[in-house]
């Protein structure tokens, strides 16, 4: 996936991988305007996938299809009664019919789906205290 000594801007401790059939892109998230940058890849068939920048290992992966309209996101969990803030990284589409699906990758490794990321980053928050 990733060239092996690329240097990566930021914080953000993925990149993101979109692969086509004829050939695909790995897109720096903390660079500035890389959705402009990168237009052209934003809505056609093929497979988006979180890369983790430092072991270059896939974490998240999801199809895109006709019709499709995949995105990436980053999410900021706070609390008034846990101190800090947890931020869960997303890869999610609306499918043709208006269904949403959405992965989401939190600090520690897990996975959730949905808008479960919100009570799951919070029970984190609050085990940390």
């Amino acid at each position: 996936m990733a060239e092996p000594h690329r240097t990566w801007m930021g914080s953000t401790p993925v990149y993101l991988v979109i692969s086509l059939a004829a050939g695909g892109v790995e897109i720096d998230l903390d660079e500035s305007q890389w959705a402009t940058t990168y237009s052209s890849y934003l809505r056609v068939n093929g497979f988006w996938v979180l890369v983790d920048k430092l072991t270059n290992m896939p974490l998240l992966m999801m199809a895109v299809g006709h019709d499709e309209q995949p995105y990436y996101t980053a999410r900021h969990v706070g609390s008034t009664g846990a101190s800090g803030e947890i931020v869960a990284y997303g890869i999610g589409k609306k499918r043709a019919d208006g269904h949403v699906d959405r992965m989401w990758l939190l600090p520690n490794g897990l996975v959730c789906t949905g808008d479960d990321v919100e009570a799951i980053a919070l029970r984190m928050l609050r085990a940390r205290q």
